[in-house]
């Protein structure tokens, strides 16, 4: 089917092809001129990890070390992408979005390990999302200190010194945001394809409704008598007209008039074959 039999077919049920034409039009004029734009920044932290504990021969020479907690439970973990996942956790819940949105976050935010170097690597990358540069940035900066302070409190939390704390370093700092295009796209294809499907629903609806109201007609047609229905004065029995008595014309009692009758035989001999003989003829005597 080419592009003229399908524009054919749109403007054949025009009444209900033009409506959705117009609801997708508008739509997409939404969606490229009205709704905000999103822009997004970015930045990277790297966990590093705290010196070890003292040895027996440092506590036996300061005793003062023996009596600090350097016991990190954190640090037992060989895979540093597994602390990492949990501070993501912890940043995706209700109370800490609440809280980032009372401090001043635009847009939805992103906490997850990069995997640039390696899937084990020490590198937490934070992204979040706003209606402005500026947006954008102030949201990443903002997630990045409630992640810091996340994991400062994980680990005080179990009585760590601050001495042996895993550390989280800026790596990249987010002074810069881009125009998020691939959001504001994926709606506007969205919406057409959208559209798309519901205009080839419908056109094929009304084709499949079009389609069986020619049936339907064309079998009553076939149905129907030649001749019509039967009237009041029909005998479908006899399958002739059932004409009233004083319909009738009425029956001449001389059908041939004052002429002579018609003589089938006139007078003379007649031949008659007869069995394996020659023909012999017979005179012929009307009846009297």
């Amino acid at each position: 089917m080419d592009l003229l039999a399908i524009a054919r077919r749109i403007w054949r049920y025009k009444l209900a092809t033009i409506p959705v034409i117009v609801l997708t039009f508008c739509a997409a004029v939404y969606v490229v001129a009205v709704k905000k734009p999103v822009y997004e920044a970015s930045s990277s932290y790297i966990l590093i990890n705290p010196p070890p504990p003292p040895t027996p021969e440092e506590i036996a020479r300061d005793p003062a070390l023996g009596r600090i907690n350097s016991d990190n439970p954190y640090t037992r973990f060989s895979d540093p992408s597994v602390l990492i996942e949990v501070l993501a956790s912890a940043l995706e819940s209700t109370s800490a979005q609440r809280a980032l949105l009372r401090a001043g976050a635009d847009g939805p935010y992103a906490v997850a390990r990069t995997s640039e170097f390696g899937y084990t690597s020490p590198i937490m990358s934070i992204t979040a999302q706003g209606s402005s540069p500026q947006a954008a940035i102030r949201t990443a900066k903002l997630v990045g200190d409630a992640v810091t302070r996340e994991l400062d409190r994980m680990q005080e939390s179990r009585g760590v010194a601050p001495r042996y704390l895993v550390r989280a370093q800026q790596v990249s700092a987010p002074d810069h945001a881009q125009l998020k295009a691939s959001g504001q796209l994926r709606v506007l294809v969205g919406v057409l394809a959208f559209g798309a499907v519901l205009l080839f629903v419908l056109v094929s609806v009304a084709d499949a409704l079009t389609t069986l109201r020619m049936e339907r007609s064309r079998r009553a047609s076939l149905a129907e008598p030649a001749d019509g229905p039967w009237s009041d004065h029909e005998d479908p029995a006899e399958g002739g007209p059932g004409l009233d008595a004083d319909e009738w014309p009425e029956i001449e009692e001389d059908p041939l008039g004052d002429s002579e009758p018609v003589e089938l035989f006139p007078d003379g001999d007649l031949t008659v074959p007869t069995n394996g003989r020659a023909a012999r003829r017979v005179p012929y005597r009307p009846k009297q």
